[in-house]
């Protein structure tokens, strides 16, 4: 099941590389992808809130 995991930084530090916006998300395709994603938002200094949604293609 692919899900959409979203980061924001609480302290508005930017999280996005391309435009340095404090919020990001990304489609994952598998659980192991989805656990190093989680461990590495839990340990990052910029103070990560992190959203896990399924994610349903338009027209499903």
């Amino acid at each position: 099941m692919p899900w959409i995991f979203t980061v924001t930084s609480r302290k508005g530090e930017p999280v996005n590389q391309i435009t340095g916006a404090p919020t990001d998300s990304i489609n994952v395709w598998d659980e192991a992808d989805l656990r190093r994603r989680l461990a590495i938002a839990k340990g990052d200094p910029r103070d990560l809130i992190t959203e896990v949604k399924p994610f349903t293609p338009k027209g499903a």
